[in-house]
């Protein structure tokens, strides 16, 4: 592991105070591991309200599921259901009775109030019974409703998830849907030491959980912490990030959270320093980095300590460029910053001027189009000061954003980019649906395979089908499996096989149990979701708008 920094101008002109940016960097490399990974202690708490029910239930139960087959009997869990009441459905086990616990979670029914710190407090305790800093111990929440029992007050949940964290219990909220308290949420996440995750639709939810437990499987430090110590005159402007800070006698410490195999942490703060003389060593030492954390190694942990001192050249007259890495994070995070602006002026109603934010934010990125990150960022800031313009602000557009916001802020903007490209595609697919006619010509093999508006040449020997990104073909719809089907060669012929699918593939009206040959003109469904075979393009293909 590694820890260095990068200023935005390693060198400033004398005799005139100057403000710059600093990126604090730690890197967890290659990291050698032991072959046994850090086993789990988690506690699964499920929002069960009434509100819960029908497709939230139903992927939410999925996804629980997913996460029993992929723990081994090394790792301890517990899940607890909270509607008005508490209810344990799994005292804290080691994972090896899988069937039973996965038909436990599949007798989950919904109905109720939501008493979400009666719940989350529950899955704290049962995880805190076997607390084990050998362990990850970790709680899972759930809600896609607003808190009404219990401890309502966010400053106080606050404080005891802060709490909890201190005593090695971390916490990551997910909340579903339109109705959560995006803000408590975020806010419990941010002091728990866990993450946040918006599941902006229910078929999102086995996802979520995947990258959740990705992660837990490859942690490899916590309790990173950055710690600022200012040279005299020197000060921190702001910090550029989201992550929790306390200062104390001059000094501010961070706390970034967890680290993770082959993972860069980067913070970013603003800072302001006094006018340095020329000197006889034209390097100037503006402060010191302390980074703190907890190494992983198997069994054990071990607590470790490293200072870097941070120097800025002083010199007349040289060549000043910024640094393109910290540049790029600067704009990233500055367009994330106005996202938080333009979402405080919309709540007052004040939906113009949460529009300009964002078309200033765009503007500044304008320069730096030619990075596909930056240009990414702009358009989608365009975009969504044009729905300000129109008055287009509710709950779901709230949580978008708010959720954008924290991604980026929290190292996480890959996530950024895939929650508006998810929302896109589901804009998408809300449109009419082309009717596409094809002359059928039994025994003759397909070239191409048209779904909606795209048409995909079958070169490969394989073709995938499903939700997944990993496929050939991704149909990011409802009701499709990650990997639902599959279009292979063999021969002359090409053969249509279901993959094991949740509701099947048809072809001709039934659904397929073997592979079976396709000829140009064959329909196969997939749930609701048409694709039709045919040869090239343009010649046998008419679409029309139903």
């Amino acid at each position: 592991m590694q820890a260095d920094y990068v200023l935005d101008y390693a060198t400033i002109e004398p005799d005139k105070p100057r403000t710059l940016n600093l990126m604090a960097r730690f890197s967890a490399g290659k990291v050698s591991r032991s072959p046994a990974r850090r086993p789990l202690n988690l506690s699964l708490v499920i929002d069960r309200s009434g509100s819960m029910a029908g497709q939230k239930l139903d992927y939410t139960r999925q996804a629980a599921q997913f996460l029993v087959q992929n723990l081994t009997s090394q790792d301890i869990l517990s899940i607890v259901l909270y509607n008005d009441k508490v209810e344990t459905l799994l005292s804290p086990e080691h994972v090896q009775r899988k069937d039973a616990i996965n038909q436990r979670i599949a007798s989950i029914s919904a109905g109720g109030t939501t008493n979400l710190s009666g719940g989350w407090l529950e899955g704290c305790q049962l995880v805190s019974q076997n607390y084990d800093e050998s362990r990850l111990n970790r709680v899972i929440l759930m809600s896609d409703g607003l808190t009404n029992r219990g401890v309502t007050a966010t400053e106080e949940l606050v404080s005891l998830a802060q709490q909890k964290h201190e005593g090695g219990v971390s916490t990551t909220t997910m909340g579903l849907g339109g109705d959560f308290n995006e803000d408590l949420m975020m806010a419990l996440a941010s002091a728990g030491g866990g993450a946040f995750y918006f599941i902006e639709s229910p078929e999102v939810t086995p996802a979520i959980f995947q990258e959740e437990l990705r992660g837990l499987l490859n942690v490899v430090g916590q309790n990173l912490s950055v710690r600022f110590e200012p040279e005299t005159g020197v000060s921190i402007k702001q910090q550029l990030n989201a992550y929790p800070a306390q200062a104390n006698d001059g000094q501010t410490v961070f706390r970034l959270g967890d680290i993770f195999a082959d993972e860069v942490k980067a913070l970013v703060l603003e800072i302001d320093l006094p006018a340095y003389r020329p000197t006889g060593d034209e390097s100037q030492k503006i402060a010191t980095l302390r980074f703190e954390y907890d190494e992983l190694d198997g069994g054990h942990t071990e607590r470790r300590v490293v200072d870097v001192a941070v120097y800025v050249t002083v010199e007349s007259g040289a060549a000043i460029v910024p640094h393109a890495d910290v540049n790029q994070s600067v704009l990233l995070l500055s367009a994330a910053r106005a996202r938080r602006e333009a979402i405080i002026a919309a709540d007052k109603g004040h939906y113009e001027a949460a529009a300009a934010l964002l078309r200033e934010a765009a503007e500044r990125l304008a320069s730096s189009t030619v990075d596909p990150r930056l240009l990414e960022e702009r358009n989608a800031l365009i975009l969504q000061a044009d729905e300000f313009a129109r008055n287009r602000y509710d709950d779901y557009s709230r949580k978008m954003m708010s959720t954008q916001s924290l991604y980026t802020m929290t190292n996480r903007h890959d996530n950024t980019v895939e929650l508006r490209n998810r929302n896109a595609q589901r804009q998408k697919n809300m449109l009419p649906q082309p009717q596409i006619n094809v002359e059928k010509r039994e025994g003759v093999a397909p070239t191409h395979i048209t779904w909606r508006d795209q048409t995909h040449e079958l070169i490969a020997d394989v073709t995938r089908i499903g939700r997944s990104s990993e496929n050939e073909i991704v149909l990011a719809v409802r009701g499709i499996s990650r990997f639902h089907c599959r279009v292979k060669r063999e021969g002359d012929q090409v053969m249509i096989e279901d993959l094991g699918s949740t509701n099947g593939t048809m072809l001709g009206g039934a659904l397929i149990e073997a592979p079976k040959p396709v000829s140009i003109g064959d329909v196969i469904y997939l749930c609701d979701e048409k694709l039709v075979f045919h040869d090239a393009p343009g010649n046998t293909v008419n679409y029309t708008i139903e």
